[in-house]
């Protein structure tokens, strides 16, 4: 039986794949709706889809379609283009913004504690509870056991994080985040976090993921900069910092007094004359740094924002958990974006990771 192709997209409400397909001009899926899709998984009497059906139609998972042997970072199905966060083919020395899921992975790295364990990569972690939160892989939360024979279609696995992609919304707003009815989607389908958290993430979406960037080429995150004390009676907004807190509740807080006890998320970068932030992101002084989109800031909003700033407003913008981490994986402990363990203080010269902010730290004045 021939391939049937239809002409009516399939507007996906249900969970579809980790990320948004981008085209050439737009982040919604175009192109040749069998790309993705097949009617009645039949083709010259074969399946057509990969394994067993699937919801909606579609000829392969989450996890399947965003898997690589030969690109870690991007590859063309169609007209569209797929962003690439688990690749096959040994540690990868390029990826997206959101990191690798490769060390992980058990089909790679296999390695806990250098990336999340997502149901259809990696087993469930040993850790009793994610750190700084909850339990992570029983019955009723986001990592299933792989025994248990969860899809990734029952808010298990990649739909933990991504709970409702959109891959047909209308995003040709520069700020995505207003997820207001079936065709719109939240920042890159992050959605879905309960206990009175909030149900999406806004920010604006760089257009290959990362794959290529510089200081005006890269994503923005929305942060939230009033004072935080409390995080059950505070509402944070539509900010990474309230999504990752959904599982990792204890590590985002400000202090409460003068001890520091973890370092805090959605922390405004201070701009006191003379100390070493005044000189964060190589600012000296002047107020505005060089974005580096290896240590990512939050910003307090976007009214001002027709797309990605080149810089970093010290006194404004605010230290988040994306600053520090890759949230599918890294090469470094602790999904890291460098190699805490070599933080050398008093080493000289090296204005990336810690000293990106804390730059006397690493001249020893």
């Amino acid at each position: 039986m021939k391939k049937l192709l239809i002409t009516l997209a399939v507007i996906l409400t249900a969970a579809t794949m980790v990320a948004v397909f981008y085209g050439p001009a737009a982040a919604k899926v175009t192109g040749v709706c069998s790309d993705c899709h097949t009617m009645h998984n039949s083709q010259e009497s074969n399946s057509a889809a990969t394994g067993e059906p699937l919801a909606t139609l579609l000829m392969d998972d989450c996890v399947g379609c965003h898997s690589s042997s030969d690109s870690s970072t991007t590859y063309p199905l169609g007209s569209s283009t797929v962003p690439v966060v688990n690749f096959t083919s040994g540690a990868p020395a390029t990826y997206l913004a959101g990191g690798n899921f490769y060390w992980v992975a058990d089909s790679g790295g296999n390695d806990d504690a250098k990336g999340h364990n997502v149901l259809g990569i990696s087993g469930v972690d040993s850790l009793p509870f994610a750190p700084g939160g909850f339990n992570c892989g029983s019955n009723n939360n986001c990592h299933k056991s792989l025994a248990e024979e969860q899809d990734m279609f029952a808010g298990s696995g990649c739909q933990g994080c991504h709970l409702s992609p959109a891959h047909h919304a209308d995003d040709s707003a520069t700020v995505i985040g207003a997820a207001s009815s079936s065709t719109d989607g939240y920042y890159r389908f992050l959605s879905g976090h309960g206990n009175g958290y909030p149900h999406g993430v806004c920010g604006i979406e760089n257009d290959d993921w990362q794959a290529n960037y510089n200081a005006g080429n890269h994503n923005e995150y929305l942060g939230f900069s009033a004072s935080k004390t409390d995080i059950n009676s505070l509402s944070y907004g539509h900010t990474v910092t309230a999504f990752c807190c959904g599982c990792h509740g204890d590590f985002h807080m400000e202090q409460k007094n003068a001890e520091w006890i973890r370092h805090p998320s959605d922390a405004v970068i201070p701009n006191t004359a003379g100390s070493e932030y005044a000189n964060a992101f190589e600012a000296n002084g002047t107020g505005f740094g060089i974005y580096d989109p290896n240590v990512p800031v939050a910003r307090p909003n976007f009214t001002d924002f027709t797309g990605p700033k080149s810089t970093v407003a010290i006194g404004t913008d605010m230290v988040m958990c994306l600053s520090c981490h890759r949230p599918h994986g890294s090469p470094f402990d602790d999904l890291l974006r460098w190699d805490y363990g070599n933080m050398l203080a008093g080493g000289g010269s090296n204005t990336t990771g810690c000293f990106a902010c804390h730059t006397k730290k690493d001249t020893g004045s």
